[in-house]
């Protein structure tokens, strides 16, 4: 393995003679990400952290939900296990499933499930249009 710094200098280096030809095949993403780079290699070895930006965030996980509790989400809404699975993205079958206990809702599910639970009106206005006889 090739120390960062090490690493840093080959990258300063073109392999090629022909600085254009090697800035032409690189897009705006690559040059970004070698800023980026350039700018954390600059902060571990000064230790200057100036332009550097360091986020510290704590993602709250998804809450739990049985099979009683999927029943009732989608009672909330008063819609049926089809029309909820096209609602949420997943199978009638799966619906079913996790109503019945016989699978548990994945994090992407139940993260879901707590936005619908804080807003149902606004998931269901945001997500269906009742149609009219």
């Amino acid at each position: 393995m090739i120390p960062l710094h090490q690493w840093m200098t080959m990258m300063k280096k073109p392999k090629t003679k022909n600085k254009t030809a090697s800035r032409g095949r690189t897009n705006a993403a690559g040059r970004e990400l070698m800023e980026g780079l350039r700018q954390l290699h600059h902060a571990l070895t000064t230790g200057d952290y100036s332009k550097v930006t360091v986020r510290k965030v704590t993602i709250v996980e998804p809450a739990r939900y049985e099979a009683k509790d999927v029943q009732a989400i989608r009672k909330r809404l008063a819609v049926s296990q089809s029309v909820f699975a096209s609602l949420v993205g997943v199978s009638p079958m799966l619906v079913a499933h996790w109503e019945h206990g016989i699978r548990e809702p994945s994090p992407l599910a139940r993260r879901l499930f707590d936005m619908i639970k804080a807003n149902p009106r606004q998931f269901v206005a945001s997500h269906m249009q009742r149609k009219s006889a």
